[in-house]
């Protein structure tokens, strides 16, 4: 990735920042700078605009093509950032796109671990499918289960 120099690069990153999701867009159509460039931090403008909350951001700039799981000096990638400042609305668009729940930062941490939000924990736990095709009736057909034997070692 490269760093930013050049007053698009700054105007790139600040309004990245500050959620002006019209400035971001035409950025990205100028074609003036890369959409996953990084500044000394190795922040991108993804990583900036989850930080701060900036939905409408995120959604620009995932559309303009940036990496949903680039990875900043310390590992963290932008769902690390918005979950670290309990940003609900980001983490959902950020799963919902792909990003991954189960990156580890430098620290050792997944994003699931730098938020307290309830809601966004919730988000962050894997999905797990229920493969049982059983109607709940395991107990009742278990042979083991229903033995007369059990609990009896006299």
């Amino acid at each position: 990735m490269e760093t930013a120099e050049s007053s698009y690069e700054d105007a790139w990153f600040a309004n990245s920042k500050s959620g002006n999701v019209t400035d971001v867009q035409q950025i990205i159509q100028s074609k003036k700078v890369k959409v996953d460039m990084s500044d000394h931090l190795g922040n991108t403008a993804l990583h900036y605009a989850a930080n701060a909350g900036h939905t409408e951001v995120v959604q620009a700039l995932i559309s303009g093509g940036a990496n949903l799981n680039a990875l900043n000096k310390h590992g963290d990638t932008p769902l690390h950032k918005a979950a670290g400042r309990n940003r609900l609305e980001t983490v959902k668009l950020l799963v919902k796109l792909g990003a991954s729940i189960d990156a580890i930062n430098e620290d050792k941490e997944k994003p699931i671990d730098l938020t307290s939000n309830q809601d966004i924990k919730l988000e962050l736990l894997p999905v797990v499918e229920d493969i049982d095709d059983d109607d709940d009736d395991d107990k009742n057909n278990d042979d083991d289960y229903n033995s007369d034997d059990e609990g009896d070692d006299a």
